[in-house]
């Protein structure tokens, strides 16, 4: 049977992106958020500076150098923020940099569901049921993470809100009653990212939602933060391996959902 969507199908909600693909062949590419590549068949392969693997599975820690290089092998990606709280339990506390071995095996159960997701026969609200039941049995066998302050959770969703204008550092540190040294030492220990990485990643995520929202290429860029469309698509590139027309405008071959929450899609 081939796909309803033959290049794939990416569902992308306020804090995690949910990929599959039988096109993943990425250029060298770092983000700060976790990843975790499933094939549903034979496997991947993934190169870092120091030479390329193959993996059933994969958890690729933040800020990570890589590239994926698997085009036909049908296969599912997990992209998580770690503004959420289930990526204290997939992350081992301070692990950053490198690429762990998974066992497909551990995911058998999913894998009927997971064929549906490729095949483009889930909605949003599936979906996201879906990833969280496979985020809940990775964490089980991960270390625990402290807790995160809720007042860097509360900055970030300000920061969020707060687009397209900046907000200076002074003015969150005076609302969140915090010194700026505090503040920007408390927001990487939290969310595992200095500040101004993280409003970057905002501001892609937000773009892309104005895209879906029908804007033009410049508009969303201007709304998202960014100085112009050349800029979004550079920084897009950089941090996801692919160039936006993937997933935006006539030349798209990646199906883009745009969920407002995990049963609401725009």
């Amino acid at each position: 049977m081939d796909p309803l969507h033959p290049g794939g199908i990416l569902y992308l909600w306020n804090t995690r992106l949910l990929f599959a693909t039988d096109q993943m062949q990425t250029e060298f590419h770092q983000h700060y958020a976790a990843t975790i590549a499933i094939a549903l068949e034979g496997d991947l392969l993934i190169e870092t500076a120091e030479g390329g693997k193959r993996y059933e599975a994969a958890l690729v820690t933040p800020n990570t150098y890589h590239r994926t290089l698997s085009p036909g092998v049908k296969m599912v990606a997990f992209i998580l923020d770690p503004e959420t709280l289930e990526y204290y339990s997939i992350v081992p506390h301070n692990v950053q940099k490198e690429i762990i071995q998974l066992d497909r095996d551990r995911f058998a159960k999913f894998l009927p569901p997971l064929w549906d997701l490729y095949y483009g026969q889930m909605d949003a609200s599936g979906a996201y049921r879906l990833q969280l039941d496979l985020l809940e049995s990775l964490g089980k066998a991960q270390l625990p993470h402290p807790t995160p302050d809720p007042r860097i959770l509360a900055m970030a969703n300000r920061i969020r809100s707060h687009l397209p204008e900046p907000i200076g550092w002074g003015q969150l540190a005076a609302e969140f009653e915090l010194s700026e040294d505090r503040l920007m030492r408390l927001f990487k220990e939290t969310l595992g990212i200095p500040l101004r990485r993280y409003i970057l990643w905002v501001r892609l995520t937000e773009a892309a939602r104005f895209l879906m929202e029908g804007m033009n290429l410049t508009d969303a860029a201007h709304a998202a933060g960014f100085a112009d469309s050349a800029h979004f698509s550079r920084t897009f590139k950089e941090n996801f391996g692919f160039v936006p027309s993937l997933f935006f405008g006539h030349l798209k071959s990646v199906e883009l959902l745009v969920c407002k929450s995990e049963e609401s899609l725009t």
